[in-house]
């Protein structure tokens, strides 16, 4: 779990120009980029770090500055992201099992957007000596984000609640739930009981058993 910066697998693609003039101009020139980094801050989406082949550094950029290709249509923001970040703890993990798999997600204007899976980013709270605020470990709260590639060359941040995975071995029914989900609210621990069953110090309470050595 990394503090507020962490390395993502680097994403080859272009970043939109306006993003470097700071809105004012720019939003038809596009520039090739690698990104490889993302910062983790309570309030604001997911921000990414990017080279430029003039060796420039970039830090800080939404993921609607980034392109797979020149020319494509800039999507809002919130189309593409569902999420602010959930506290300064953020990994990123790329699952083998999702790795370049097709998803499709259900945006808040209600379009059905289809790309291929990267990796995810999670959160968490830090230690105990920190402020435990925001929703980073509240159960029935939190989310995590899987960065897709989307097929029209945008590039997308989506909790699990709001994508299907088609994944072509094990997923049969992708067009139907076959169930009515409900988010999980529980949380899931052996040592709040009152009492102990049988204690730790009890005759039999492990299946082995001391010996002294000679």
């Amino acid at each position: 779990m990394a503090y507020h910066n962490a390395n993502i697998p680097v994403i080859e693609c272009y970043v939109r120009g306006n993003y470097l003039r700071d809105q004012q101009d720019s939003f038809d020139k596009y520039y090739e980029c690698r990104v490889f980094g993302v910062t983790s801050l309570p309030g604001q989406v997911p921000l990414f770090h990017f080279l430029m082949t003039d060796g420039g550094i970039w830090w800080k950029a939404p993921i609607s500055a980034f392109c797979k290709r020149e020319g494509v249509k800039e999507l809002p923001l919130n189309e593409l992201c569902m999420w602010d970040s959930f506290s300064y703890n953020i990994s990123v993990t790329t699952f083998y099992h999702l790795a370049d798999i097709k998803m499709i997600y259900f945006s808040r204007r209600k379009v059905k957007r289809s790309g291929k899976y990267l990796f995810t980013l999670d959160w968490t709270i830090g230690d105990y000596n920190e402020l435990n605020f925001g929703y980073a470990d509240v159960t029935g709260q939190h989310k995590c984000g899987h960065v897709i590639q989307l097929d029209d060359g945008n590039y997308a941040i989506q909790p699990n609640n709001r994508l299907k995975v088609f994944e072509t071995e094990f997923v049969d029914t992708p067009d139907k739930n076959i169930v009515d989900r409900l988010v999980n609210t529980h949380k899931w621990s052996v040592e709040t009981d009152e009492k102990w069953i049988i204690t730790e110090k009890e005759p039999g309470s492990f299946d082995y058993d001391f010996k002294e050595t000679k």
